[in-house]
């Protein structure tokens, strides 16, 4: 028998976590953050890089406060949901390369592009993931009165893939676009990648979509329900070497493997969303908390340099640092340097310190 869980109130809560030599600069503040999202979620979820455990108990390293987890825990947040923005960007975009590929190869009839000997048959752990499994899923959603599949069934007759697609799950695209012939998938990579300029061969674009793209179903299922991203690592791998060489520097886990295989695809988008979600949010945490500087460039896998930002329009020749001050318009956030660099001059009313002066 483990240890009985008993409900505590968020003053409950917060006693004790003074008790465990927690830091609180603001009780009212942690009170309402316990409210809206809960001990489990905020604090822990996030505690571990910052506990001391022994036996059954834990205490909280000197000078750590709720403040700092709690900021580990919007930084996370940020990230999940930007994966999951980018993740449907990508998927939306996969969806319709599929359909083009299909419809190139097999034709826009369902009867024609669903026929079993179109693909292979590659063995799956989960029955709904094998060839038949996916084509019964396909010919199932056929059936459905929902829109737009019912609106093409009625009026044409038939449905095309990139209709019949849009109600499939994304999981089982990946697991469908795996089951391609190698002409399919050597189709579907021409679309995706610029081979000249990555300098591979198409039979290991093939592997290096598959893997990308189990890479992002993991990451996909793990935002959305609500886990843990910025230390998170996917279970499947990117066969570095057979897709590189053996010489070729990738990195191998975390989210900086996730980046990197997004940077890949020729459609930007996912890659650069994410890449500037994590960038603002890690510049904001270690410029409150520098001491988890360390921590979090190794968990992640980066290089951490801290720089003041700024925000400019197109509209003005200064840079602010508050996103609407003078009511910017469609304001972009970029580091100083580069807005001192390329002219722009500092706003006197929210940039009045000599930080801001060349």
């Amino acid at each position: 028998m483990g240890d009985k869980i008993y409900y505590s109130t968020p003053e409950d809560q917060l006693k004790k976590l003074i008790s465990q030599n927690l830091t609180i600069y603001d009780q009212d503040h942690a009170l309402t953050g316990l409210r809206l999202f809960g001990y489990s979620n905020l604090i822990k979820s996030y505690r571990d890089p910052y506990i001391l455990k022994s036996d059954d108990s834990i205490m909280y390293r000197d000078g750590v406060s709720f403040e700092q987890i709690s900021s580990l825990y919007f930084f996370d947040k940020a990230l999940r949901n930007t994966v999951m923005a980018s993740m449907q960007d990508l998927e939306e975009h996969i969806k319709e390369i599929a359909a083009n590929v299909i419809a190139q190869s097999f034709g826009v009839d369902p009867s024609s592009y669903l026929q079993y000997r179109n693909y292979q048959n590659k063995r799956k752990r989960k029955e709904r993931f094998s060839l038949n499994g996916i084509l019964h899923t396909m010919n199932e959603a056929l059936t459905t009165d929902k829109e737009p599949i019912h609106h093409y069934m009625e009026k044409y007759g038939i449905v095309p893939p990139w209709i019949l697609f849009k109600s499939i799950y994304f999981s089982t695209i990946i697991n469908y676009i795996d089951q391609f012939k190698m002409p399919q998938k050597k189709l579907m990579v021409s679309y995706l990648y610029n081979s000249e300029k990555l300098g591979l061969s198409e039979e290991a674009l093939c592997k290096l979509m598959m893997d990308t793209l189990f890479i992002c179903m993991d990451y996909r299922n793990m935002s959305a329900h609500g886990g843990r991203i910025y230390n998170y690592t996917s279970s499947n791998i990117l066969r570095s070497h057979e897709i590189f060489g053996e010489d070729e520097p990738v990195p191998i886990r975390g989210l900086s493997k996730l980046l990197f295989v997004l940077s890949l695809f020729e459609y930007k988008n996912p890659y650069s969303r994410l890449s500037r979600t994590l960038d603002v949010e890690l510049n904001r945490h270690c410029k409150i908390f520098p001491q988890d500087i360390t921590y979090l460039g190794q968990i992640l896998n980066v290089n951490i340099t801290q720089e003041d930002r700024v925000w400019i329009s197109e509209n003005s020749n200064k840079f602010h640092s508050l996103q609407h001050c003078s009511g910017l318009e469609n304001p972009k956030r970029i580091s100083l340097k580069d807005a001192q660099q390329a002219g722009y001059i500092p706003c006197k009313r929210c940039c009045n310190t000599d930080k801001f002066k060349n």
